[in-house]
């Protein structure tokens, strides 16, 4: 009997030491793996972005880059309501939010873009509240994140307009072959449907 338990013990410190040197082998207990090599954590290019930016500060960073590629000359070629659905369809596709189409006031056609706060994240950029909610308004052709709007309505898409106005927001065959050929000319990159590219 004494000779079985001296057996079972043997056997248990050999099955404990075999696992401690493939512990060790394996690079478990290292900062490299059993090949030798140093671990490489691997990224997708969206954790490659900052974690701490914020959707507003990804925002603010298009609009510097669309004003850098001549932003202004294309919202001179089309009219501001259509200029507004072509930067919501654009900032959509990039923060992942639908942003709300505010209406001016008196001028209904002087339109804007607003992200609500708690959306955009907490930053220092100007907020204004509309019935009571805080957002940041974006000009559409300027563009850029303004602390002053004289506001009306808002509505949440572009397509959500009453429809005596739909057509101001609505980008025509015209106005997609001129935000084509802009993009040709300055080699800039932007959403302005939901549909597939060609």
């Amino acid at each position: 009997m004494a000779t079985r338990v001296k057996g079972a013990e043997r056997h248990a410190s050999a099955a404990i030491l075999i696992m401690i040197m493939f512990i060790l082998t394996s690079g478990c207990l290292q900062d490299k793996s059993a090949s030798g090599a140093p671990n490489e954590v691997t990224q997708t290019p969206a954790a490659t972005e900052r974690a701490w930016t914020t959707a507003i500060e990804r925002v603010s960073i298009e609009l510097d880059l669309l004003n850098s590629e001549g932003w202004s000359t294309l919202a001179g070629d089309l009219n501001r309501p259509r200029t507004t659905t072509l930067l919501w369809y654009h900032l959509k596709k990039i923060i992942k939010y639908e942003p709300k189409v505010v209406f001016g006031h008196p001028d209904k056609l002087n339109t804007a873009l607003a992200i609500p706060v708690k959306t955009g994240g907490n930053s220092t950029f100007p907020v204004m509240r509309i019935k009571g909610v805080d957002y940041y308004i974006i000009d559409p052709v300027t563009p850029e994140i303004v602390s002053e709007f004289d506001y009306g309505y808002m509505y949440d898409d572009p397509g959500s307009v009453p429809p005596g106005f739909f057509n101001d927001f609505r980008l025509n065959t015209d106005d997609i072959a001129i935000v084509e050929q802009w993009m040709k000319d300055t080699g800039a990159s932007l959403y302005y449907t939901d549909f597939p590219s060609k």
